[in-house]
Order: C-alpha cells, then structure tokens, then sequence
C-alpha cells in the first residue's frame, strides 16, 4: 500500500478523476437489487417481479401530473426562472429575458456612483439591440473629433465614457421629435438606467451551475468564475493597432446583483474580482500542462470608473480553485461540468450516411473474403494427404432410434 501512492499523481493524470471511473455506483445498484429479494428460496424470480413492477410503475408514471416522479423531479440545481418568485416587473422583456434562479432572500442593496455606471455600460456594450446606437454614436464622435486624429485606443476610451449619457439623451430627444411610440419601451426605460436601489442574492443557479459570492466559501465553493472574452490587445501606449482576440479571464464572485429598470424589467449580474490575463504575471502555464492563476495580480477592481468588473450571469463557466504547494501565491484553476450535463459525442444524425444498394453486398463480402487469411503465420505448418472419397461411394443411412 507504501509502493501505491507513489503511482496515484500518474493514475489521475492519466485516468483522470475516480469519480467518473469508480465502482460505487455498481456496488449500489446491486444493494439495490437485493433489496427486491423477498422469498429467499427464489432470489432470482423476486428481483425479476420487483424489476419489472418498478418499470411499469416508471413508464406510467410519464403520464400522470400533479405530483413529482423520478421523470419531472427539479435538478439540484434548479435554474428555471419561471418558478422565481420575482413577479414585481410589469412585463418580460425581449432584450433580458429571464435566466436562472436566484436563491435566499434578496437583501436591498444601494449601489455607488462608481457601481451604477460600471453596471449600466456593460449592459449597453453588451446588448445587441444597442449597437446602432453604438454605431450612430461613433459618427458623432469622428464628426465632432474631424479635426483631430483618433487613435483606435482613444476612440474606444472616449465611446467608453461618454456613450451612456449620450444615449439617454439621444433617446429622449426621439421620444420628443416622434412620440414615444417609435421606440421599442425596452430601449425607452434602458436608456434611462437603472435605479440606484437595487437586490443583491446569496446564490444564484444558472445553466446547471451553482453561484455564490466568495465570502460565503467556507466548506464548499461556489465563487471561482471563467469567462473567454473578445478584448483588443496594444503592445504599449502609442499602438495604433490594436489587436482583437479571445482573453480568458479568471475571477471570483463578489456580489450578485440584480439592476432594477424602473419595475419594467432587470438584468442580474456579477460583481466579480479578475485577475490579470497577462502571461507570467497572472496567469501562468506550470510543466504538467495546469493552468495556474494568481490573485495578487488583479484588474478592473471597481476602483476607476472606466474599470469593467460586472459581467452577465449567463456569460461565465465555474471554476475551482486548488492551492499550488510548489508555487506560493499561485492556484491551479480547474474548470468544473454543470450537473446534469454529459458528454454523448457526436450525434448520430450529424454523420452522412451512404446507404448501400442492396447488389453492393455481394461484392463486399467477396472482397472481405479475399483478404481474409485463415492459415497461422506464427508457426509451421505440418501437410496431411487428406483422404480421396470417391463419387460412387455413399453415405450408410443412421438408423434413429424410436
């Protein structure tokens, strides 16, 4: 058992984790199976007769409702939102639909100046029916900027900074020229911003994960988050070209707030604390191929108002976070499956079929022949006459007996 545990770090590298490899789950459902034993001198036929009345119990059950089964039973993390009890908002947005499940009992929460602006840009940049506005926008700034020469970098810090207010008082500027009637109502009440009241969650559930803030780690966590982002890239301060591509971002959760838009609608999002995506100073690849993050290398921490630290809900993957003993400071970040979720491969209507006509059969199977050898190459063989039957020879009939 010494000699064991030297051969148990190659086991998990190769093998990967026990828990998908195990024989637990065999050695219950076989206590399973001899809980069904009722008359001990007939083992077999009680596990068949209670095999067989648990599966018509099973197949019946897919038709009746009212009551919870084995087939409709919640996951355990439920992230449905429509049995949230969040019935305040007047209507369901089309722009923020509803997603996951917030747990607990929402707590008021008052956001700060840094906090509200932070939030309500990453909505705007993050909306799709927000981009011609975007676009309209950037207009505005090369016409009012034709004397000078924007840089990609100053451009984007300008757009940045100023496309919120400009939004909301192009919006209201419409609603005034054309009545209120030619905005969408989302657009109208989304360029107002959201109120500075807002709730703040203990955990939320979404797409098969489990979400909580990092201070309430304790046996568990919940907190470490993934995100692959498309992000431009600059050399230094005078690049003029930058370079657009995916960065992925690691962090931790530190609050989950839900923005309140006038009670017409809300986007929940989370307050996150991200560490520098730049290689070897917070991030790092070790020799057996992890990938290790480090905390005291941190960006976007709320403290500048152009920093970025909120994100959707439903934009990260959930991560755990492993203490590296080798390297101080560092933790090796291991990305986590949702529950309920399996990997099946390929589907089987994704691959092209050919079917064969049924006089190519023939052919394939003289050709598979043809190459079949049935003679052993491993050895020698021995030649044996075998014996000449005659065709007048027959064969004497085998009297059966009666």
């Amino acid at each position: 058992m010494v000699h064991l545990v030297v051969h148990l770090a190659t086991e998990c590298k190769i093998a990967g984790p026990v828990c998908y490899r195990w024989m637990y789950f065999i050695e219950r459902y076989l206590g399973k199976l001899k809980s069904y034993v009722r008359n001990k001198a007939h083992p077999e036929g009680s596990i068949a007769e209670s095999y067989l009345a648990d599966e018509c119990m099973s197949f019946c059950s897919r038709y009746l409702e009212g009551f919870s089964t084995k087939h409709n039973q919640p996951a355990r993390n439920d992230d449905n939102p429509h049995q949230s009890e969040s019935s305040i908002y007047s209507h369901e947005s089309m722009l923020f639909p509803p997603v996951g499940k917030s747990l607990g009992r929402p707590i008021g929460y008052t956001l700060g100046d840094n906090e509200a602006v932070q939030a309500h840009r990453y909505v705007l940049f993050n909306c799709d029916a927000v981009k011609p506005y975007l676009t309209e926008h950037g207009k505005y700034l090369r016409r009012k900027n034709r004397k000078k020469r924007l840089d990609p970098n100053t451009f984007e810090k300008m757009q940045h900074e100023e496309f919120a207010e400009w939004f909301k008082d192009h919006v209201m500027e419409l609603e005034r020229e054309n009545g209120t009637g030619s905005i969408d109502e989302d657009i109208r009440w989304l360029a107002r911003g959201p109120l500075q009241v807002a709730t703040r969650h203990r955990a939320f559930n979404i797409r098969g994960y489990r979400f909580r803030p990092k201070r309430y780690d304790k046996v568990t966590q919940n907190s470490g988050v993934v995100l692959i982002a498309k992000t431009s890239s600059y050399t230094s301060a005078r690049d003029k070209n930058p370079i657009l591509g995916d960065v992925m971002y690691f962090g931790r959760i530190v609050d989950i707030i839900e923005l309140d838009y006038y009670r017409k609608f809300s986007v929940v999002l989370f307050k996150c604390e991200w560490v520098d995506p730049t290689e070897g100073k917070g991030v790092q690849i070790d020799k057996y191929g992890c990938r290790l993050v480090n905390f005291s290398h941190q960006i976007h921490t709320g403290k500048k108002g152009s920093d970025e630290p909120f994100v959707f809900a439903n934009q990260v993957d959930q991560v755990f976070y492993v203490d590296d003993h080798l390297y101080q400071g560092w933790s090796i970040a291991l990305k986590i499956k949702p529950r309920d979720e399996f990997e099946l491969g390929e589907e089987w209507n994704d691959v092209e079929t050919e079917p064969y006509h049924v006089s190519k059969f023939l052919e394939l199977f003289d050709i598979s022949h043809q190459k079949q050898t049935w003679r052993r190459r491993d050895i020698e063989g021995d030649t044996v006459d075998a014996p000449k039957v005659s065709s007048d020879e027959s064969v004497p009939n085998e009297t059966v007996p009666q």
